[in-house]
């Protein structure tokens, strides 16, 4: 990640991306302890433990595997949470409990998995002292995996597919701390071994385009408030999870998460333009094949499973959100036009993104431009053109923030 305003320092922040064939065995589980109110101040422990799932294991299911245990925010010497990812190959049968500090032992949090097996390569415990989160160990026999808790800590349970991941966020006990300065976090969609969208004729990819618009929105935001933290997720063309994205924002306690990504479409596009998205269901199937490709699954996977995560989200932070999108559309749009006058309008609109799913701060998605469409990529070739972009980007988050 990298900070931009009065100082400049690096951190380094570990990500994946991993593929495995889709299974939906996941949705039969309900996403517990998912909801939360509107500040991680009042976090809710986990509810009561799931009822045991009525599909048992049977010898001609193919047992899932536990291949790797991630954990995602707690790098900060006073990070307000973590997330734990644990990531499959295939979908596991799990329950989830929470477990009441007993003698020596800590508040926990238990998932206990059903004929799975884990691979060589995961640790048997991690210590992280730091988020909520003193430690994440496998436990046998019964395998599960246990999440120790600081004093105080709660956690939040929801799960994700293709691959098969169980997300656990962990919020630290709230302490009383001097006003700080209002922090936004940037996040330059995709990188590493996900370039996303591309266009040859023009050597646009996604990824470096974002990553730039990314740099210039956080040069802007500084210059025109100089109070605000600036920090970008990533700062070279690097792997990032969608989960520790969030993750990251979470544990700083941003005031503000904006993710940056270019549009693009497999068919002829009449018109470009500039969309804002904010996390919520829809049936719109333009909306379901984005998200689908940002998500890097398919249509039926967002729509399968966009009804349960959308509940998760707390409602304060939904309407922060709506209020964040307006303003950055309208500026983002009014700047663009100033290069590109026909630049069209596509609104404000409501679509499964991961990336934003477990933000506890109004958090955003914007498609900047289209890279496959004609007149809006040749404009992308040119510096002005980013420029006016970012100007807009960054125009919007302080019009939100000036606000509050």
């Amino acid at each position: 990640m990298t900070v931009e305003g009065p100082s400049r320092k690096h951190a380094c922040i570990r990500g994946r991306t991993n593929t495995s064939k889709l299974c939906l065995l996941g949705l039969l589980l309900a996403a517990a302890g998912c909801e939360g109110d509107s500040s991680p101040k009042h976090d809710r422990a986990l509810p009561e433990p799931l009822p045991e799932l009525p599909e048992r294991a049977t010898p001609g299911r193919d047992r899932a595997r536990l291949v790797r245990i991630d954990v995602y925010g707690a790098s900060a010497e006073d990070a307000a949470g973590a997330r734990v990812v644990l990531l499959f190959e295939g979908a596991p049968l799990f329950q989830q409990k929470q477990l009441p500090a007993e003698g020596i032992l800590p508040a926990r949090i238990a998932i206990e998995l059903e004929d799975v097996e884990w691979g060589d390569t995961v640790p048997v415990s991690q210590s992280v002292e730091r988020g909520g989160l003193q430690r994440v160990r496998l436990a046998t026999p019964n395998p599960r995996v246990v999440l120790d808790l600081q004093p105080g800590a709660t956690g939040r349970l929801f799960y994700l597919t293709d691959p098969y991941r169980i997300v656990v966020d962990v919020s630290a006990v709230s302490h009383s701390r001097p006003k700080r300065r209002p922090l936004v976090v940037l996040d330059p969609g995709h990188g590493g071994r996900e370039p996303g969208a591309a266009n040859d004729q023009y050597g646009l990819v996604e990824s470096q385009v974002a990553l730039d618009l990314a740099e210039l929105t956080a040069s802007r935001l500084s210059a025109i408030m100089p109070r605000v933290r600036v920090m970008l997720t990533r700062s070279t063309d690097v792997d990032l999870s969608l989960e520790e994205r969030c993750a990251l924002a979470n544990a700083m306690e941003a005031d503000a998460f904006v993710s940056i990504h270019l549009n693009a479409s497999h068919e002829p596009v009449r018109k470009g333009g500039v969309t804002t998205f904010v996390l919520d269901t829809t049936n719109n199937r333009q909306a379901l094949r984005l998200a689908a490709r940002e998500n890097g699954t398919r249509v039926a996977e967002v729509t399968g499973i966009q009804g349960l995560l959308a509940k998760h989200h707390r409602r304060a932070q939904a309407e922060g959100s709506r209020t964040l999108a307006g303003k950055i559309q309208r500026h983002t749009l009014k700047r663009g036009r100033s290069v590109l006058p026909k630049l069209a309008d596509r609104g404000v609109r409501q679509a499964m993104f991961y990336v934003l799913v477990g933000a506890r701060m109004p958090s955003v998605l914007i498609e900047a431009s289209f890279v496959t469409y004609e007149p809006e990529a040749h404009a992308l070739t040119r510096h002005n053109y980013r420029r006016a972009l970012a100007d807009g980007i960054a125009s919007g988050i302080a019009s939100y923030l000036l606000a509050r």
